[in-house]
Formats: C-alpha cells, structure tokens, sequence
C-alpha cells in the first residue's frame, strides 16, 4: 500500500476517532481529564506518525539516510515520552524541558523531511532545501536554550526563523513546479513498443495524449503501452 494512502486512512481514523470523543462528551455533558489525555494523545499521535511516514519516505528514496534515521528515532522516542507523561503526569521541570528540547528537534526534522519531499527540481535542493533545513534547525537550537537557560529573549528571533521555515515549506511545491517546467526538456523518449516511440512531454498533469486528442485520467490510473494479440 503507497505511503499516502497510509497516511492518509491514519490521518482519517484518528479523526474519526476524535470526532467519536467529542460527540460523546458533548452528549453526555462531560469533557474530563479523560477526554482531555484522549485529544492530546491523538494530536501526538498524528505528530508522530507524519514524522515517520516522511523518515519512512526520505529512506526510501535514498535523499538523505542520516536525516531520516534522525526522524524515524525522534519520532518513535517523542512519541513515548510524549504518550507516557500524558497519562503519568510528571510534575518534574526537567523532565518537561526534556520533552520540549524532543518535540522541538522533531517538527524541525518533520519539516526538514518534508520540505525534501517536495522537492525535485536541483537548483532548489541545493538552495530552498538548505535554507529552509537551517531556519527550523536555527529555530530548534533557539528553542533549545531558551528551555535551558529558563529564559525567553530569544523569542523574536525564534519567531522569525519558524516564519522562514513555514515559508519554505510553502515555496517548495509551488517553486518546484515552475522550475521542473524550465528544467525538464520539452519531450522526452520513453521507450518504442513495435515501432512505436512513447513519449513524455510538457503539458498538464493527468492526461495523455494520443494522436492530436489529449485525454483526462482519472485519479489512480496510469497509461500502459501494449502490442496487439
């Protein structure tokens, strides 16, 4: 099953199941601490599990081992921590700041991760990608010490890199699809199938066109060349 659509039945059963918590403290006219531990494990849960679907993705496209074997470990760490004082409730300081300090480097994994994903085009892995891997590993660092030094004065520029990093993750899609549009040529040979040359070439995404007629596909098809019986 493709990552996506794992994802993506994750994301909805967690919703689902969310929605069945609130219709029944609604229902009943009680939202205790137990639905309150029930709402924030899923919210966990939903971190957790997008940070390894992305550590999961990034290893199996060969883009960088060490950054997704640096997800996939904060993910599964975080979440445990994250799950156990949760339902524990440990009054210790420390141990919140510990917390934090994980949660802090895992969203900055998370979107380092996600930002490559995104991404085809060269230019912009060598230059978005890097830029937008810093700001959120700056804004973790940031945060990092603010937490040990029991002190906020770095909350302005903490603010502004977390702004950059939301601004690369919003560029990436938009940005490498124009960039793909300049860098790719304009036709490209797929392969000949008794004589017949398959090509790829500019145009919209989800259609294929055969002779001068240029058809739509649907979601989840894809065009497969065949010679006659």
């Amino acid at each position: 099953m493709p990552l996506r659509r794992i994802f993506l039945l994750g994301a909805a059963t967690l919703a689902s199941f969310a929605a069945l918590v609130a219709i029944v403290a609604v229902l009943s006219g009680d939202f205790g601490e137990t639905e309150g531990k029930i709402f924030a494990t899923i919210a966990a849960t939903f971190v957790a599990g997008s940070t390894v679907i992305a550590a999961i993705a990034i290893l199996a496209r060969g883009a960088s081992a060490p950054l997704g074997y640096l997800g996939l470990a904060l993910a599964v760490f975080g979440y445990l921590l994250w799950a156990e004082q949760i339902w524990a409730e440990h009054s210790s300081d420390r141990y919140w700041k510990f917390l934090g300090i994980v949660l802090a480097w895992a969203l900055a994994s998370l979107i380092a991760m996600t930002n490559r994903l995104l991404l085809h085009s060269p230019r912009l892995i060598r230059t978005l990608y890097p830029a937008t891997v810093a700001a959120a590993s700056l804004a973790a660092v940031i945060v990092t010490v603010m937490l040990l030094r029991e002190q906020g004065d770095g909350w302005q520029l903490f603010a502004v890199l977390v702004i950059l990093a939301v601004l690369g993750e919003i560029l990436a899609p938009i940005l490498d699809r124009y960039s793909a549009t300049d860098e790719a040529p304009s036709e490209r040979l797929l392969g000949t199938v008794g004589g017949v040359s398959v090509l790829a070439v500019r145009g919209d995404r989800g259609a294929v066109r055969v002779g001068e007629n240029e058809i739509p596909l649907r979601d989840g098809e894809r065009v497969v060349v065949r010679l006659g019986a």
